[in-house]
């Protein structure tokens, strides 16, 4: 009888264990799109940058706790909850890309965010985009005029668990230091006189600019990355040519 229990014993402890230390998760097959399951074990260390670029996108690890958003059509849509400390490594880790044009702010905010969504999804993160229409300017000192002037601006969305309650953060190295309070960062756009915000809408991660805006898409679109590709490189370049100016 001794011998019953403390194999019952043992059996139920290695059980705990295991639900303790493994979030089951389920991914969808690239190939049929069924749903397959995997394991991840919270002892796994979080990839870096450098290694989550060499990693295949459909073969991702997702962020198992979520919050809903939903697109301009109605439907909702996930993104992974983050913690305070998680947003700020993920920004530091975006603005530290060096193929990404942060201090070149006059365009290509469209290709910036299409670029850190992948990114983050690479890292396990997956993030909206928030799209701010309107007359919008930021004083910069990244520009010759020393200010910007937008219809639009994009950048990746993230929610943020605080005291239990969510707050969204936009994750945007050409305007801010650290990942800003989505009121702060429509305000820092539209503070402006004569500034003003026509509308503000969240899109999945998939949608590049404003022309996609009612489209529900569930998967990056080729051209879009080709173009993402373009734009940065081309801008990039502008960027440098800048730097060895003020030098």
């Amino acid at each position: 009888m001794r011998y019953v229990l403390l194999l019952l014993w043992v059996v139920s402890t290695s059980l705990l264990a295991e639900h303790s230390n493994v979030t089951k998760l389920r991914n969808p097959d690239p190939k049929t799109g069924r749903p397959i399951a995997f394991e991840i074990t919270q002892a796994s260390k979080p990839m870096t940058m450098d290694e989550a670029l060499g990693q295949d996108s459909k073969n991702l690890v997702v962020d198992p706790e979520t919050y809903e958003l939903k697109s301009p059509t109605g439907k909702a849509f996930k993104i992974s909850r983050l913690t305070e400390e998680q947003a700020s490594q993920l920004f530091k880790e975006m603005a530290e890309q060096k193929d990404i044009p942060f201090c070149y702010p006059e365009d290509g905010c469209y290709a910036r965010a299409h670029k850190m969504t992948q990114l983050l999804e690479k890292k396990g993160v997956i993030a909206a985009k928030v799209f701010l229409v309107g007359d919008l300017k930021v004083e910069t000192k990244n520009s010759p005029k020393g200010f910007v002037e937008w219809w639009y601006h994009v950048a990746p969305l993230i929610a943020v668990e605080k005291e239990k309650k969510i707050e969204m953060f936009v994750l945007d190295p050409s305007l801010g230091k650290g990942p800003l309070k989505l009121d702060d960062w429509v305000n820092l756009q539209i503070s402006h006189p004569g500034g003003k915000k026509d509308s503000l809408y969240y899109t999945p991660r998939f949608n590049y600019t404003p022309s996609n805006k009612d489209q529900q898409r569930k998967e990056y679109d080729k051209d879009d990355k080709e173009d993402t590709q373009r734009t940065l490189e081309q801008y990039l370049r502008i960027q440098k040519e800048r730097s060895t100016k003020k030098d």
